[in-house]
């Protein structure tokens, strides 16, 4: 329900909602930006109940599932800072675990869904965000800015870098590159 000063008073209801409609896309989103499905659901779990919890000392939200998702990356952005430590400390150890458990739901073959995955792995985590919100969240540039806290200008060059990256590593996956660029300058 709507609180009085335009934000959002979180209840049982709402967090049904929440966990209904939202959740699984969140989680595949961050999880795509992260490359990992068991960080991405931690985070957005962790999100949701910072949320509650907030909500419960009587703080409103604007949009639940806008709080969430950036809430969900920050978090993911912490931990990566914590995994990078780990990682160096274990290569100078001589281990090195890697974990590809990312999902992509909407393309046509397992093979694809690896390509893709590997892909957006590989590009720098700014780029990656931004796509995954762009294009798997439907999130506008403005929506975009706001989450990453960048300016809409910054969004949109990143956005067309990454297309850029992604069309040259997919090849014909991405032939449809320039036609999105188009697309992000209009939004």
């Amino acid at each position: 329900m709507d609180a009085g000063d335009g934000g959002l008073q979180l209840d049982e209801q709402t967090i049904r909602g929440f966990l209904a409609t939202d959740y699984p896309r969140l989680v595949a989103a961050v999880s795509l930006a992260c490359a990992s499905r068991a960080a991405a659901e931690d985070a957005v779990q962790e999100a949701r109940a910072r949320a509650w919890e907030r909500s419960e000392r009587g703080e409103h939200i604007q949009s639940l599932r806008a709080w969430v998702m950036k809430v969900a990356i920050n978090l993911v952005r912490s931990a990566f800072r914590r995994m990078l430590a780990e990682r160096r400390a274990r290569e100078r150890m001589g281990a090195r675990p890697v974990d590809h458990g990312a999902r992509i739901p909407s393309v046509e073959s397992a093979e694809e869904a690896r390509d893709i995955g590997l892909a957006l792995a590989a590009l720098p985590r700014r780029q990656r965000e931004a796509t995954v919100l762009r294009y798997y969240l439907d999130l506008s540039v403005l929506e975009i800015a706001q989450a990453l806290g960048v300016e809409e200008g910054t969004v949109k060059t990143t956005l067309f870098r990454a297309r850029k990256t992604l069309a040259a590593t997919l090849g014909s996956y991405g032939a449809g590159a320039s036609e999105e660029a188009n697309d992000v300058a209009r939004s």
